[in-house]
């Protein structure tokens, strides 16, 4: 049985609630949230059940969103998406981890005059959700959207070090491995040699793996249990890079992903996402 996180997301109508809009329009929108959450094909049944809607209906919404192209009947009658579709959930879990993040990174940003960034994981790939550039000249830049590297990039190796195998296998397989300098790892057993070293020290580094002259460390935000789903970094040119710095950075980044994790707990939705992204994922391998 397919169990799913789904509370409320396409405006399910509460007890003593007016009424309003289309009714088979939010039932289309959760058969949507359904899927994304789950991330693997369901029977008709199964959805019906989940939306609260006899099959007949139910399967002539599926049909309309077939023709539309956002819905794929496959040949053993399950049904999937067929386009990208970021959970509500998803996007609220998102848009309170950049709120609570934001003032450590600004005081980050303060303390290092340095370029801070924070990284999402959003099913197969590693997204940059938000970055504040250094107020000096010569300054590594990041932009908010950017797909990073999950070999290279230490806002991507912070993620990817703590994900299962199958999983940051298919981030690999996704993104790709190839090389963008010559310090850029793509021997799949030298970067999960790194990957194991990141994991040991808690933090990722980067020298010159992604841009020529640039350096970054990046520090995992926690979610409970061993699940990571976010990074925070500090990026700046190597001529900045001290040994003092190679110690202060990584320190003041794991008490900033400490502090956000903390205040992420107070947010019920957090954790509950974050793990249920996981399991989902695992189950959708696993078939």
């Amino acid at each position: 049985m397919i169990k799913t996180s789904v509370s409320n997301p396409a405006g399910r109508v509460a007890k003593g609630e007016k009424k309003t809009g289309s009714r088979a329009l939010a039932k289309g929108l959760r058969l949507l949230e359904e899927l994304a959450v789950v991330r693997q094909p369901m029977t008709l049944g199964q959805l019906a059940k989940c939306i609260e809607l006899g099959k007949a209906s139910t399967f002539r919404l599926l049909q309309t969103l077939a023709s539309t192209g956002y819905v794929v009947q496959h040949a053993d009658q399950h049904y999937g998406l067929n386009r990208i579709w970021t959970p509500a959930l998803t996007q609220d879990w998102l848009r309170s981890l950049v709120e609570v993040a934001r003032p450590h990174m600004h005081r980050l940003n303060a303390e290092s005059a340095e370029t801070v960034s924070l990284a999402v994981l959003l099913e197969d790939h590693i997204r940059v959700a938000e970055s504040i550039e250094s107020p000096q000249h010569v300054r590594m830049s990041n932009y908010k959207g950017r797909i990073l590297a999950p070999y290279a990039s230490s806002l991507g190796k912070a993620i990817a070090a703590f994900q299962p195998p199958d999983r940051l296998q298919c981030l690999l397989n996704i993104y790709g491995i190839y090389p963008t300098t010559e310090k850029t790892l793509t021997d799949p057993v030298l970067i999960r040699q790194d990957m194991a070293r990141t994991q040991e020290r808690g933090y990722a580094v980067e020298y010159g793996e992604t841009v020529h002259g640039g350096c970054c460390f990046g520090a995992p935000i926690f979610s409970g249990d061993d699940v990571v789903a976010a990074s925070i970094s500090v990026s700046f040119p190597t001529v900045r890079l001290t040994q003092e710095r190679e110690v202060q950075i990584p320190r003041l980044l794991r008490e900033a992903a400490r502090q956000i994790a903390k205040q992420m707990k107070n947010h019920a939705a957090s954790a509950e996402t974050v793990k249920a992204s996981a399991g989902s994922y695992s189950n959708s391998r696993s078939r």
